[in-house]
């Protein structure tokens, strides 16, 4: 492993205090590690000779090195006798990439040891050393990773949050939209559903994995890591729950969109076809009188002309109230429509907040 590969490596105790190692004291052997103190290393796993290190320094087995080096990981979390592994993740707040590109966190936790290993920079380790900065560090192995889960979770729900906003100031648009500028927001409205789907992929295994290390976990520390772990649990189970809940208002949006849509287009249809009402009678009528063949009536009369220019105007007349009525009554039917689905939009929003 090169010397690269090591982002930082502290010796804390548990009174918060850590001291840092460099890689120097790592070279040949583990540190050493006296009572009521544990080593936190934190690696960069896309760093050539990382999976060797973790088996002939760290006296990992191949097995858990899989779980720990390896591309395209889950969040899951295993047990072994001497400690367990466990995959997160964490929403990508670096420049120039989309927050919903969640990155993946590993970690390995024993009695006297943390490794954890990440390929890109993560604020939830930021926050870790500034903690062991103040001397405000984790004092067990188990408090460091419930610690880094309850960060990494914190900015799950922030950008969560910032969803909801933007889901908000979607549907306020929605409400007053013109019916030619809907193309747009059902952009914005499918975008937002597949960023809630990738962070619902990554957040639903999370939350199964919490589940799974409150239950199963051998042994704590202290007894309140496995509330603190239980509460965390459940924060994850709410996050699930929001963005179930987010998906179905951006499907409700959707459908609002789509109907004001297809307003539209009937409304286009509706006035061809009274244009070809209107319209194909007296061709037909001017058609048939047109026909160059004996026997058409008043073809001799000298009032027949001026008749049928009285005849066509009445009848289109006559034609055009009726089709305006029944548009009048069409009308009062398709707002009806859109009232009614701008009206369930709001309730379902009341309800996911009373919720």
């Amino acid at each position: 492993m090169t010397p690269q590969a090591l982002i930082n490596a502290f010796r804390i105790d548990n009174n918060g205090k850590g001291v840092a190692l460099s890689w120097d004291d790592f070279a040949t052997s583990f540190p050493c590690v006296g009572d009521g103190e544990f080593i936190w290393v934190h690696l960069d796993w896309m760093e050539p000779g990382v999976a060797t290190w973790l088996t002939a320094q760290a006296g990992l087995e191949a097995s858990i090195v899989d779980t720990l080096a390896t591309r395209g990981t889950r969040p899951s979390v295993l047990f072994y006798d001497h400690g367990y592994s466990m995959n997160l993740r964490g929403v990508n707040l670096n420049k120039e990439f989309d927050p919903a590109d969640m990155i993946s966190v590993r970690i390995w936790c024993s009695d006297k040891l943390v490794i954890t290993l990440r390929n890109q920079h993560m604020r939830a380790f930021d926050d870790i050393r500034a903690s062991i900065a103040e001397n405000a560090a984790p004092t067990s192995s188990d408090a460091f990773v419930l610690t880094l889960a309850e960060r990494l979770v914190f900015r799950i729900d922030g950008e969560i949050r910032n969803l909801e906003e933007n889901l908000d100031d979607l549907e306020d648009l929605i409400e007053d939209v013109p019916e030619s500028k809907t193309l747009p927001l059902r952009r914005k409205t499918a975008d937002m559903r597949h960023r809630l789907s990738r962070l619902r992929r990554h957040i639903a295994p999370q939350r199964d994995a919490m589940a799974k290390y409150v239950e199963q976990k051998p042994g704590w520390s202290d007894k309140i890591h496995k509330r603190r772990a239980r509460t965390l649990t459940d924060r994850v189970t709410r996050l699930v729950e929001e963005l179930d809940s987010l998906r179905e208002r951006t499907q409700i949006a959707n459908d609002s969109l789509m109907a004001v849509e297809t307003e539209r287009m009937n409304r286009t249809m509706y006035w061809l076809t009274v244009i070809a009402g209107l319209f194909l009678p007296i061709s037909f009528v001017t058609g048939l009188l047109g026909v160059n063949v004996g026997g058409i009536p008043a073809a001799n009369s000298s009032w027949g002309f001026w008749g049928s220019r009285l005849f066509l105007p009445l009848w289109s007349g006559l034609k055009s109230g009726c089709l305006k009525k029944c548009a009048l009554s069409k009308a009062g039917l398709l707002n009806t429509t859109r009232t009614t689905t701008a009206a369930k939009t709001k309730q379902h929003h009341a309800y996911c907040i009373a919720r």
